[in-house]
Parts: C-alpha cells; structure tokens; sequence
C-alpha cells in the first residue's frame, strides 16, 4: 500500500537537523548513518568536489574552516555565496541546505529502503518570506516534491498535545536554538492548537553566547598573553583562530551546564611570527551566566512583548514548553524561571521535538499524487476521496467521487468502508449516477485508524479500485497556519498600507484602489512606476522589510497615464506561503504582475557605518531637545537610549561586519531595533502636540460625520474615537499617529462625497496658481473649474481638480515621498 499522507517532518535547524516519521498516533526520529537523533547542519567540500554533511563535516571547521561552513540558515534567501577554497567552488545557503536535507532524505532510504519525495519542513515563527521561499527552493534541490513548511513552535506544540484531547489553556512555546529564537503563545482548546500571537529574533541562539564567550572572556585573555594585529572576529587572516576559540567556547559551555568549571579545550594556531601560538585556561560557570544574561534575557523580554500584545499576564499561561539544545542547562532553565514565572515543561527532548511535531503535520497533509497515479488501469475503479486525516471527531465525514472503467456508468454501484481491526463496517453506500458519495467513519482513540474500500457493482460482484484503503488519527490538529509578520505596500509618503495583520489564517487575498504619484509617458526610457511590498509591523514604511517590487515600466504600456490614474493592486498568499501581487489600471484596461525577487543582499560594511553615524547624530540632536523640553518622559527615554545595551552592541558589530556576513545581517537587524528606539523618543518630545492634534481630529470628524456622514460612518467615528482615548490613556506613542492618518482617511471618505469638499480644494489651488507648470493649460484649468462650480457640476470639477493637481512641480509633489519611492499614494 503505497502512502497517501506526508507522514515525514524534517526540523532543519541553524546547528542541528532532524527528521521523523509519523506512525500511527506515535513518532520516531529516523537515526542518521552514525546512528545519532540529530545530524549537524554543517557541510564540507574537498578539493575534488566530495561533499560531506554531518558530524564529519562539522570536525572540518576546525582544520579547514575555508572548506567548511554551518550557521548558513541564518543567510537563507540572501546573495551571499559560501567559497570552498580547495575546490574552488561556491554554494549558496539554500544549495548547502539542500545537502542536508538531501542527507537526511538518504537516512530514510537506508533505515526505511523507502525514497520520500515530500515532507513538511519547519521554518522559524520570526522566519521572513524570502527565508521561507528560500527553505523551499532548498526542498526542491534536495529533490523534495512537496514540501509544506510549518512554524517550528506549532509543531513543538503538537508534539506535547497531539494525543491529548481534553486539554484547554495557554501555553507558550519558547525555542532558543541554535541561532534563532521564537515565542509563541498557543491556545490548546479540546484538540483544537491554535497560534494566538508569536515573536522572535532570527539572530538569537545558542551561537550567539558561543561568541559571546570568545570575545568578551577568551580574546581579551589572549590580547593579554600575545601581541596579535587586528585580531578580530571577521578578518580573513584569523578565520582559523576563531573557529578554534568558538568550538573550544561550544564545549566549555557545554560541560559548564553541569559542572561549576571547566578547562577550555587547548586552541592552538600559526601566530604573527610563524610560531604556533596555544591558549587554553579555565571558565567558571559564573562567568558564563554574566555574558550569557543578557542574551537570554533579550528573549524573555520578547516573551514578555508577546504576552503583551494580547493583554495576557505570566499567571495566564498553563507552562512553558522548552524547544532548543541551550534550555537543557540548569542555569538557563533558571534565569527563564525567574523572568517569566511560569513553570517550565521539559518532559521532552527539546532537540528532536520540533521535528516529532513536524511528522505530525504531515499525517495531516494528504500526497498530492502525479495525474499518472489518479490514471485506473483497464478493468480498475479510482477514487478520489475527500476527508480529513486527522481530527478531533470520532465520526469523520468522508466522500468523494468514483471514476474509471472506461467510462462505465455507476448506476447501482455502492461502495464500502470497513476497519478489520474493529471490525466495524458503513455498509453498502450507493452511489450516485455520476459517481458521487458522502458517509461517515467510525474512529477510535489511540492508534491510527486503517479503513478497507470495496466496490461492488449491481449484481455484488467486488471491483478493484484505487485507492484501497484510507487512514484516519483522533488526535489535536492546527487550526491555521498563521501569517507571521503583516503585509501591504509602502505609499510614496513612507506610509504603510497594510493588506494583512499579523496572525491571520493562510491563505489571504485583498484588493486595494491608489492614484499614481506621477506621469508614466509611454516608452519612456528607464520610467517606471514602483510597488513595493514590504512585511513588518511598524507604522512607517522605510521602518519594516521590502519584499520586492512589482514594477510597471514605461515601455511595456500602450499609451501615457498620467498623474492620478486609478490603480488597483491585489496581493495574495497560498497556505504555503507563495505569494503574488498584480495591479490593473483601468485606464489601460490592462493587468500587470511581476515576480517578487526575494533574495536579500549582504548588507554593505560601509553604508551600514555611515547609517550608524546618522542614528548617532540623531540621538545627540534628540537628547539635547529632550534636556530643554519639559517632558520627563522624553528625557528619561533619552536617557536609557544612551545607555542602552544595544547601542554598545550595535558599536559590537561594526567591528566585524566587512569580513563576518553574519555579523552585517545581525548589526542591519539592530540598527533597524535602535532607529525604533529612536521613534519612540522623538514621539515622547512630540506627544503633547500629537495629542493636542489628535483631539482636534477626533472632533471635525465626529462633527462631520454626524452632519454629513452615513451611520456607518458615524459608528467608525465613534469607534475611532474611543481607541484615541485608550491610545492616550496608555501614552502609545507608536499608535497614535497610525490612528490619525485613519482618523483623516474617514474624514476625506466623508467630504469627498460633498460638493464643498471639492470646492475648497479648488480654491486652495488657485491661491497657489503661481506654482502651477504649463501657465497657459493652467489657466484654461481654471476657468473650466470655474465654470464647473458655477454650473454645481461636482463631478467635473473633481476630473479638472486631479488634472490642476498634476500641473504643481516635481519638488511640492515629492516632498512627502520617503521610504522606498513608492509611486502610489491613497
């Protein structure tokens, strides 16, 4: 019987991977060639090309750390090309992971003698989507046909309740691996896991105090015994020496987990003089908590954020389940006990849950088989059945439609479900003239359901038929893949217009209407209008990820479109995370979609500097506003921005981000974290004002919208109004200006809709007429809108405001365009 469910779940993890299957209502880890549970994320090449995944390509680091690479999940959907010296050949990260999960693959074919070609692969909660579709370009490499992913907390969550129905709570997920982090608090209600808010950092981990390690307590040591030039992590010159220092810090920490000291491994390299130099000494597990701390207390104050977002307190949450190698360790267990105050779950093996939960899923993912398999053999009856494979009631629904035998007609015909096990029977269920049927299973608990389907014909004469037979588990089950960061398009006034919040159900598709910012002439040479797509949560566009851009250019358009065309633009996402964006221009009655060019370049060492050194003259300018201000908040939070951890660390990473792609991508991410920061203070210095105008606000659109609005409106008014008040009441200073530019969205929608609206506008352009290009069209604008008004023909006069519009320079018009010139606007 060959399969009908995925059944296998991969956990492909920054240090570790592993793969499992799913059997019956249990899993088993699929044992690699060494006989181990997990396999290192790590490959080596020789100089004959020879490629090596696992614990022996891992020992390569040391000896040959230009041949050999890991970590490399943390560059997946980026530009950078890992070069194996030797060979003189490069692979990519998602190429590299592709060896691993090729490797993995063959752990199947050599314990099993089966050849899989799919498998649910698991991804990080905080993973982007050019990481997610990088994971999958990997899958294909690896020779994967399908390959759903899944969020590495929901599938530790199914591994704790996959069997248990009657449980109902919150628990957060907390997965510290190897070098990323995820929380995530999830909702287990009667079997039913549902994902209620997540957060994460994708350059947080394990790895992380390893090098933490190296260069707070070991480098400064060996600055002290030995005179070493530019002895830093990123130069090529002591690539060698710090993959020594960094394995040697690994297994310190490892024996400090149970032990109060330990000897460092003996690191020994080449020195400046050809001389080998040897460094080894002693850690305590003191010093290690002291630079570990601050790490592990980054995640529990994302914890602590998630928890917050959703107005839950520690004493909501049920426990905390521990996913990643570093939460084995007494201390860390500890430091996380006193953080969160929630007790800790750990009765499984934090490194193979992940991927225990994964095989779950899979259970639950029907094969989509190739048209070849569907096809019946002559004389053989297919089915195609509808059902779920696993799910919390006892008395699954199933149907489907009943095919083949060369046409043959189906009247008379029934078909049967039997379990052999139970010996429970449907009974003969007739079909439909064109083959249809819907019945319903008889399931029990606690072990994987098989049921036999027979056909029979009018005279009770059984036909072979395919598939024959089906599976069926009681057991928890997802509720939805959630989105894991919102989504929409950037506006040319660096607002963002979001399509999708965070956490909502796969899939999504939304259509939005715009107006163009600027002419497009037809075949105009290198014109373009701009679309870029961007993921995040901040208000600010240039504050969250671009995606990509969807680009309509000048020489694909069959005629010009001016200033303020109509555009509607639609995004959409399939449950595995594909996603697409297309925009129609009514005017040309033409649709264009473009493809999204995920790949992520390495951030560049110097721009990365100068960027720093903006943010730095900033801060200055920002505390001096704040010492003069009267706001004591604003002063405060200049304050702990000056002294912030992050700044330093910040500072950290500059050192290292022109030979170390790891370190540049780490210090783009915190240099994103410290121009939030930076926000936040700037709008403590501006929150009298923003209060003071968002009041004002609240009221003309209050007053508008009951002099003039729908009672839809007036509720939206009502609705907009109490959130200000909450905003105001909690001083958030990242909301309010969100809720004004809404605030100022109703009150447009509402006086557009009014003669005077258009009115008013047209007069406010004739004042400034002196601005306007093209003097002599301006002019013949002008009496037109003047005729227009004179004649209350609103609907004219609307068509000739948008034309005078068009006619103010470049400068007035771009003035409001920041972020990533967007070439749309609302």
């Amino acid at each position: 019987m060959s399969r009908t469910t995925i059944d296998f779940g991969i956990d492909l993890g920054t240090t570790n991977s592993a793969i499992a299957e799913l059997k019956g209502v249990s899993t088993e880890i699929i044992k690699n060639n060494s006989d181990g549970d997990i396999t290192p994320s790590a490959v080596s090449m020789d100089k004959s090309g020879t490629v090596q995944v696992g614990q022996r390509a891992r020992n390569r680091l040391i000896e040959s750390p230009d041949d050999a690479y890991t970590e490399f999940k943390r560059r997946m959907g980026t530009d950078h090309l890992y070069a194996f010296k030797n060979s003189g050949q490069q692979r990519s990260p998602e190429q590299l992971s592709a060896e691993v999960l090729k490797s993995l693959r063959a752990d199947v074919q050599q314990r099993t003698g089966e050849t899989i070609d799919a498998a649910v692969i698991t991804v990080p909660a905080a993973f982007e989507l050019h990481q997610c579709d990088a994971t999958r370009r990997a899958a294909v490499l690896a020779g994967f046909r399908e390959c759903p992913l899944l969020q590495e907390p929901v599938a530790a969550a199914l591994a704790y309740g996959f069997q248990v129905s009657d449980q109902k709570g919150y628990w957060l997920v907390y997965d510290f691996g190897g070098g990323t982090f995820d929380a995530a608090i999830i909702k287990a209600d009667e079997g039913a896991i549902h994902v209620v808010n997540h957060g994460g950092d994708n350059f947080l981990g394990g790895s992380d105090i390893d090098w933490a390690i190296v260069e707070e307590l070991l480098v400064p040591r060996l600055l002290e015994q030995h005179l070493l030039e530019d002895f830093r992590r990123g130069n090529p010159h002591w690539r060698q020496a710090f993959a020594k220092l960094k394995r040697a810090a690994e297994m310190a920490k490892i024996d400090l987990s149970r032990s109060e000291r330990t000897v460092l491994e003996t690191c020994r390299f080449p020195g400046p003089d050809g001389d080998d130099i040897e460094f080894e000494g002693e850690l305590t597990r003191e010093q290690l908590i002291r630079v570990a701390r601050p790490i592990i207390q980054r995640s529990i104050e994302i914890c602590q954020r998630v928890l917050k977002e959703k107005h839950l307190e520690s004493s909501s949450i049920e426990k905390i389940i521990l996913v990643g190698g570093p939460t084995l360790a007494p201390y860390f267990r500890q430091l996380l006990t006193e953080g969160l105050r929630i007790p800790l779950d750990h009765s499984a093996d934090p490194l193979t849950v992940v991927a225990r939960g994964a095989a779950i899923f899979a259970g639950n993912q029907r094969l989509a088989r190739p048209a070849s398999d569907a096809d019946s053999t002559p004389g053989e009856f297919a089915v195609d059945l509808k059902y779920q494979p696993v799910g919390m009631d006892e008395a699954p629904d199933v149907g489907g439609r009943v095919s083949g035998a060369e046409g043959k007609a189906l009247t008379g015909f029934t078909i049967e479900f039997s379990n052999s096990k139970t010996q429970w029977r449907s009974g003969r269920i007739p079909l439909r003239t064109e083959g249809v049927f819907l019945t319903s299973l008889h399931a029990e608990k606690g072990s994987r359901n098989t049921f036999r389907i027979e056909l029979f014909d009018t005279t009770g004469q059984q036909h072979p038929i395919k598939p024959d037979e089906l599976h069926y588990t009681i057991g928890a089950v997802v509720q939805d893949q959630p989105l894991i960061h919102s989504m929409g398009i950037a506006l040319a006034n660096n607002q963002y217009e979001r399509y999708f919040e965070k956490g909502v159900g796969l899939p999504l598709r939304g259509t939005r209407s715009f107006r163009t910012m600027q002419p497009l002439s037809k075949g105009q040479d290198g014109a373009l209008l701009r679309i870029p797509l961007i993921e995040g949560d901040q208000t600010l566009a240039d504050r969250n990820r671009r995606i990509g851009d969807l680009e309509i250019l000048a020489q694909n358009i069959r005629r010009d479109l001016p200033t303020n065309s109509d555009i509607e633009v639609t995004i959409s996402m399939s449950s595995d995370r594909i996603i697409r964006i297309m925009a129609y221009v009514p005017l040309l009655d033409e649709t264009f979609e473009g493809k999204i060019d995920m790949a992520r370049h390495t951030p560049d060492a110097n721009a990365l500097a100068n960027d720093f050194q903006i943010e730095m003259k900033r801060i200055r300018e920002t505390i001096e506003s704040s010492k003069k201000s009267e706001s004591a908040e604003a002063e405060k939070a200049a304050a702990q921005l000056e002294a912030s951890p992050l700044l330093e660390e910040v500072r950290t990473l500059l050192k290292s981000t022109s030979g170390d792609p790891d370190a540049a991508a780490k210090c783009e991410r915190r240099l994103l974290e410290l121009k939030l920061r930076m926000d936040e203070v700037a709008g403590h210095l501006e929150w009298p004002t923003l209060v003071s105008q968002a009041r004002k606000t609240v009221n003309d659109v209050t007053k508008l919208a009951t002099q003039q609005g729908s009672s839809m409106h007036r509720d939206r008014a009502r609705e907009l109004s109490d959130e200000v008040d909450e905003i105001i009441r909690d001083r958030r200073v990242d909301r309010i200006e969100r809720k004004l530019e809404q605030l100022m969205k109703l009150f447009h929608e509402i006086a557009s809709a009014q003669p005077e609206y258009w009115v008013h506008f047209f007069s406010m352009i004739e004042k400034d007429r002196h601005k306007l290009v093209d003097p002599s069209r301006a002019a013949a604008l002008l009496e037109q809108g003047r005729n227009a008004i004179a004649r209350n023909n609103t609907v004219m006069l609307q068509t000739i405001v948008q034309q005078l519009w068009a006619l103010m320079p470049n400068e007035e018009m771009q003035s409001a365009q920041r972020g990533y010139q967007s070439g749309l606007l609302r």
